[in-house]
């Protein structure tokens, strides 16, 4: 059993319900944009992976459309989407054993920084946190990149990392940052082990408590 002294965090879907406020960007966008209307599967896919990404996949945008529109995204989330979310039960708690026990917590999200910072400080979770890693638009780093500042900025090695998510993009990013990975199935993107089957883990829990268990042993 290791013992993980960086804890690093994804944001939607792992410390809280983001999808509200998703799913009212895309609207916005859409209201701003007069895009077509998509399926509320398609919706909740932009749930994680980069917004260009989804933007792309669901709505054939490329080029500076597609910059648009994910500019549309990042101005509601800025003004009124942050807001949208629940932050899920016992995170809270969870966040300040971890720091009771000499841990430090992190974020490593595909948000904007600004936004994920500002979330933070809606719902009273910023100081919980040394670290949080967010994307910066003039200069937007991968999930193993954010990864890697989070482990630079802790002093840390590697070895003493361990990433918790819900995604397979969560997954691949600390494969290919060289950090371990826990796996929560409470948030969107894993529902079974089927889904992690090319993801390598250290170990899939169910809720927040099980997190806790592992971590504080």
């Amino acid at each position: 059993m290791k013992n993980y002294k960086l804890i690093i965090f994804d944001m939607d879907g792992t410390l809280a319900d983001t999808s509200p406020g998703i799913l009212n960007c895309i609207r916005y966008t859409q209201k701003m944009m007069n895009l077509p209307e998509i399926t509320l599967e398609q919706m909740y896919s932009h749930v994680g992976p980069p917004m260009h990404e989804s933007y792309s996949r669901n709505f054939g945008l490329s080029g500076e459309k597609l910059n648009q529109a994910v500019s549309y995204h990042k101005e509601y989330a800025m003004k009124q989407g942050f807001r949208e979310l629940e932050v899920y039960e016992g995170i809270p708690e969870l966040l300040d054993k971890l720091k009771a026990a000499g841990k430090i917590n992190a974020i490593a999200t595909l948000k904007a920084h600004s936004t994920a910072v500002k979330i933070t400080e809606e719902f009273g979770l910023k100081d919980k946190f040394a670290i949080i890693a967010g994307v910066d638009p003039e200069n937007p780093k991968t999930k193993a990149q954010l990864l890697e500042y989070c482990v630079e900025q802790s002093g840390y090695d590697k070895s003493e990392a361990v990433l918790i998510g819900d995604s397979i993009y969560d997954g691949k990013g600390a494969e290919e940052a060289g950090i371990d990975f826990i796996a929560v199935t409470y948030g969107f993107g894993f529902k079974s082990e089927d889904d992690l089957k090319d993801c390598p883990y250290a170990i899939i829990c169910s809720d927040r408590e099980e997190i806790g268990e592992f971590l504080l042993k």
